[in-house]
This record gives C-alpha cells, sequence and structure tokens, in this order.
C-alpha cells in the first residue's frame, strides 16, 4: 500500500476542502466535533487497499456511528483497521 499524503497538507485544505467540512458539519449540526480528517482519511485507505474501495465510506459511517456512541476516534479507526488486516490475513 502506497502511503497517502495527509488530506490537511493538500494544497486546497484550508481554501476548498476545510471550508466545506466545516459547513457540512454545520448543516448536520456537528459543527465542533473534534474530527481528525487525517485519521479517518488513513483508516479509509487501509480498508479501501484491503477489503475493496466502495466499503471506505461505509467504514467511516460506522466508525462514525461508533463515536457516537462513545468510542474514541482513534480506537473505532483501529478497530476497523485490526478487522481489514485479520480479513487480509484469513
Amino acid at each position: 500500500m502506497a502511503a497517502r499524503p495527509p488530506v490537511t497538507l493538500q494544497e486546497d485544505w484550508e481554501t476548498a476542502l476545510l471550508p466545506w467540512l466545516e459547513r457540512v458539519a454545520e448543516i448536520l449540526d456537528v459543527d465542533g466535533v473534534d474530527l481528525d480528517v487525517d485519521r479517518v482519511h488513513l483508516m479509509t485507505g487501509v480498508v479501501a487497499d484491503g477489503v475493496q474501495r466502495s466499503m471506505a465510506p461505509i467504514s467511516a459511517f460506522l466508525v462514525g456511528a461508533a463515536v457516537a456512541r462513545g468510542a474514541s476516534l482513534e480506537e473505532a479507526c483501529a478497530a476497523v483497521e485490526i478487522a481489514t488486516r485479520e480479513r487480509a490475513a484469513a
């Protein structure tokens, strides 16, 4: 798996991506949520490479549900990565 550059280091992070994320968070009434964009991006990359690309957004949804129920973002992402690596090893 090739290393992906952090999303927050992309040229359009400040001008396009961050404002879009902030607007979406506002519309969904979740502004103020502590979101580690790069961590989620890393996790979805593991899923895309290890399972199937179409499962990456689904895994992000499930991580969000886990976080909403009290899990930390890190533990939820790590759990998805473990399950993905277990699948690849089987």
